[in-house]
């Protein structure tokens, strides 16, 4: 029986657009009447739920993009990928062997077959191109000859021809032995006429009997080598075989891709055993897609096929215990494997772009109407709440969900993560949702509790390049790089990179000052956690220098540690703060490379509950990762450069601002307010109430929007050294 998150592996989709369907799985758990429950909520019949989630199917096992990417641009080679997703298995060599597939579209429904150069049917040779049908009714199966046509063009009349119980065997005239059928020629194939009018050419036999349920089934008997031949083009874009520089066999490291491919698919084949009384597989993405001769193929992409089966012909994975490894796959596990089968491990390369094809469920949306689940759980009353009990803790947002629980006016029921996917139609069991009802996230059991507000006082320190700083409404001066003795971007001790951000402790009792180089200042209550040096960076320059400059710094939420951020989406994480991913993460190559960032990085914000954060691209993209959720972005939209970014007070949402004062909110952030400037706006800074904001322009002057504080502008020499201003950050 296959396991994961449906009764089927969800595969990579084609150009075409071909995605899988979803089904419902199993019953639901009972009502629990004691569970916590939410506040009645009332809801239009038209509301829905917003979910948004990463990968697509169960991620078990491989994932086909990030496959792609380790083998373009990670250049591994085939054994290293399947030893990186397959952990625990290993490689081992087989004979060929017969296997039949179930060839669904022919399910109950008379089978039209003929062969180019003519074909067998119980004991009977059928002249080339001439068509024959096949019927089963009880069990009695009927076989009729066309008369006046020729292959898939209707005949006008059909013929009797011969008679079988229980089933019947169609040959070709010529049939190849078992271990050359891979080689058999397009022109000796059987030919099935499908429905819908397409034609099938499959190496083999094709069989005809019924299943359990009486209905007629449409086998294809062949070569485990010619099956795996008709799988892997299939499943995977053939093109992604010529990706990245040349790498062994005379191929490009791409084609690593396709060799693992072969593998996974012979592995599966042999793995899933018996899975039908009349057929070991199916040719769906139930099990694995077969399409026979892979007709439709180019000759480039026939030719990398053939070639990823050769290499590795007869190759399997296998357990420990000698029996073949059950190797699923599906097109995008997210950034991190499920586990089970095998250890759950990350997978930086799935969020990557091949040969045209951007991965799109990484993240995906679904909008789900709320009476779906309603009608899901009706035994619970009205729907009032979902709570996410727990989480992987593997990846974006805390990873897969294990266990949700749906809340209504008379009960609880909670289910498992997959379950719940399956119900409302979701690509997979890593989501968060939003709604009219009330909703936990965080996979930790409760609502959760925002931290603690910082001080309202409506101080703001001023930040200069030379390292320079300003007291302004209130708040007290803690200190410069002046204070330690370094002066400025000149003099006899200067800085060894410009100054180009700030952050302060959540009390407002100190801040840090970060340079381009990685290093960083504290001042106040603000203790040194560490800079890029510490991780033997040597800042711009050196023999390990940092790839691009450093852009950004945000704190930690008890103020025990923080992170920088560089202009290519580097992170670098000190003390308590946690490091949840970066640019690289998600399949970029930084600034340069393959797939290189639209745009440069800006800046980076925290989450309330500092498990997560958001960078910000100069052009208005957003990249989130750990809790941080993406809500929305702006991304070339205004021809504007972006410098800034805040998360809201819940962590729900996000401002940004663009260099000529414009603020645009999303998520449970609106935008309280923008200022018109000509590209002077420099930072924005949260207000100390948690709520609103200040925008800082580069003259020093401060414009508050619902309780940030305000200050006059302070001109060129704000900080008493003449530097320009890069940023500031609210202080007791």
């Amino acid at each position: 029986m296959r396991r994961g998150l449906h009764s089927k592996r969800r595969t990579f989709a084609l150009p075409s657009g071909r995605t899988s369907a979803m089904l419902a799985a199993g019953a639901l758990l009972g009502v629990a009447p004691g569970a916590m429950l939410f506040p009645a909520t009332g809801f239009a019949s038209t509301a829905s739920l917003t979910f948004t989630g990463y990968g697509v199917g169960s991620g078990n096992g491989a994932s086909q993009f990030g496959e792609a990417g380790y083998a373009s641009r990670g250049q591994l080679t085939y054994a290293q990928i399947l030893a990186h997703f397959y952990g625990g298995t290993s490689l081992t060599n087989i004979s060929d062997r017969l296997i039949t597939v179930w060839l669904t579209a022919g399910t109950g429904q008379p089978a039209t077959v003929f062969d180019n150069q003519g074909l067998v049917v119980n004991n009977i040779t059928i002249a080339a191109n001439t068509p024959i049908r096949v019927t089963d009714a009880n069990g009695q199966i009927t076989v009729d000859e066309g008369v006046g046509g020729s292959g898939c063009t209707a005949p006008s009349s059909w013929s009797p021809l011969t008679t079988a119980a229980g089933s019947l065997t169609i040959s070709p005239v010529s049939i190849q032995p078992l271990g050359s059928m891979v080689n058999e020629s397009l022109n000796q194939a059987l030919q099935w006429c499908k429905p819908g009018g397409s034609v099938e050419a499959v190496r083999g036999n094709l069989g005809v009997t019924a299943n359990a349920q009486g209905q007629q089934v449409l086998t294809n008997e062949l070569g485990l080598e010619s099956y795996v031949r008709g799988v892997i083009g299939n499943e995977m874009p053939a093109v992604w075989g010529t990706l990245g520089s040349p790498g062994p066999q005379g191929q490009a490291w791409g084609f690593q891709a396709l060799e693992a491919q072969a593998i996974e698919a012979r592995s599966y084949a042999l793995a899933v055993g018996n899975s039908y009384n009349f057929a070991q597989i199916c040719d769906s993405d139930y099990c694995q897609v077969y399409a026979g001769f892979n007709s439709g193929q180019n000759s480039q992409s026939q030719a990398l096929i053939d070639a990823a089966q050769t290499n590795t012909a007869g190759q399997i994975l296998e357990q420990s215990s000698g029996a073949p490894a059950y190797t699923q796959y599906s097109a995008s596990d997210g950034g991190y494997t499920a586990g089970g089968d095998f250890p759950a491990v990350p997978d930086p390369y799935d969020a990557g772009c091949y040969a045209s094809i951007c991965n799109p469920w990484d993240p995906w949306t679904q909008t789900v109407g709320l009476s779906t689940l309603q009608q899901a759980f009706s035994q619970l009353g009205t729907v009032q709440g979902l709570n996410i009990l727990q989480r992987s803790g593997n990846g974006t947002d805390g990873g897969r969900v294990l266990s949700i629980q749906v809340v209504g006016s008379s009960g609880s029921s909670t289910v498992s993560g997959a379950e719940f996917a399956s119900i409302m139609g979701l690509n997979s069991d890593w989501f968060s949702v939003s709604g009219p009802i009330a909703i936990t996230n965080d996979g930790g059991g409760s609502s959760p509790t925002p931290p603690s507000s910082p001080s309202t006082s409506s101080g703001i320190i001023v930040a200069s390049k030379d390292g320079g700083t300003a007291a302004e409404d209130g708040a007290t001066n803690l200190g410069s790089t002046y204070t330690y003795g370094i002066t400025g971007l000149s003099g006899t001790r200067p800085l060894n990179a410009p100054i180009v951000g700030v952050a302060s402790t959540p009390g407002g009792k100190g801040y840090w000052l970060a340079a381009a180089d990685g290093g960083v200042f504290d001042f106040g209550n603000a203790h040194f956690y560490g800079s890029t040096y510490t991780y033997g960076i040597t800042g711009l320059s050196g023999t390990h220098p940092l790839n691009a400059p450093i852009v950004g710094i945000a704190s930690t939420v008890d103020g025990k540690g923080y992170w920088l951020v560089a202009a290519d989406g580097g992170v670098f994480d000190f003390g308590d703060a946690t490091y949840q991913g970066s640019a690289y993460s998600k399949g970029f190559t930084g600034l340069t490379g393959p797939h290189p960032l639209a745009a440069p990085v800006v800046g980076i914000a925290s989450t309330p509950h500092g498990n997560g954060y958001w960078l910000l691209e100069s052009n208005g993209t957003v990249l989130s990762f750990g809790a941080a959720r993406f809500y929305g972005e702006i991304s070339q939209a205004t021809g504007t450069k972006f410098v800034g970014i805040v998360s809201s007070p819940t962590g729900n949402g996000y401002v940004l601002l663009a260099a000529d004062g414009a603020t645009y909110g999303f998520g449970d952030a609106p935008s309280a307010g923008s200022v018109k400037v000509n590209q002077n706006a420099v930072a924005i800074i949260p207000a100390p109430n948690g709520i609103g904001y200040s925008i800082m322009l580069s003259n020093g002057q401060v414009i508050g929007f619902n309780g940030g504080p305000s200050s006059s502008a302070l001109g060129s020499n704000t900080t008493g050294h003449g530097a320009p201003i890069v940023g500031g950050t609210a202080v007791s």
